[in-house]
């Protein structure tokens, strides 16, 4: 699988002979694909906060908290992704669609990719910068479904492709708010944990 190739997926370029022979599979895209990417926000975040705040995650808790965030986040970037996958798979049905798994995983990968990379700026200490970086990041994501849409599901009228683009999109906020929350949760429970040990 040419990984650099896989944007050629969501461009006139990906014909119907093309896309059947060379897409990659389930397993090829999580194992080469989604989960290289889904690490650097997690190394980036673990650098960024650890270069910045060392003794906020070391200390009474066994272990290093950041870490255990960091894991966290990967882990449920895997879940959201899939979930994703599934819930496009059965989205794409409202406009009597109905795609393989792997097709609905390949359009939430490639438009994942630009939130993935846009992480490597949290070396830049500017939260307005990385505020624009991201918005820009998330215009860009919403493009790729919609093309994704387009040339993966081969989907011609403008209605339906802009139907399910909407409805992919909303939904994936949703899951883009499932890791936030997780990852508020996991903070808070090992706050928790925290004080416990230091109060006996």
């Amino acid at each position: 699988m040419n990984l650099i190739r896989l944007f050629d997926y969501v461009t006139p370029k990906a014909t119907e002979k093309k896309a059947r022979a060379e897409k990659p599979g389930v397993t090829q895209l999580l194992l080469f694909y989604v989960l290289p990417l889904s690490l650097i926000p997690c190394i980036m975040m673990y650098l960024r906060l650890h270069h910045n705040y060392p003794r906020q995650f070391m200390d009474t808790l066994p272990g290093n908290r950041l870490l255990m965030i960091c894991a966290e986040l990967f882990v449920l970037q895997i879940a959201v992704i899939l979930a994703m996958a599934w819930i496009t798979q059965n989205l794409a049905e409202m406009v009597d669609k109905k795609p393989s798994f792997r097709d609905s995983l390949l359009i939430i990968a490639i438009a994942t990719t630009p939130l993935w990379l846009t992480s490597v700026f949290y070396v830049v200490p500017s939260l307005s910068f990385n505020v624009v970086v991201h918005g820009i990041a998330v215009l860009a994501s919403i493009a790729l479904v919609y093309r994704g849409v387009k040339y993966i599901f081969s989907i011609r009228e403008r209605g339906a492709i802009a139907t399910l683009t909407l409805a992919i999109v909303c939904t994936a906020g949703l899951g883009f708010a499932v890791v936030m929350v997780g990852s508020l949760i996991s903070w808070e429970a090992i706050e928790q944990m925290q004080f416990a040990i230091k109060k006996s």
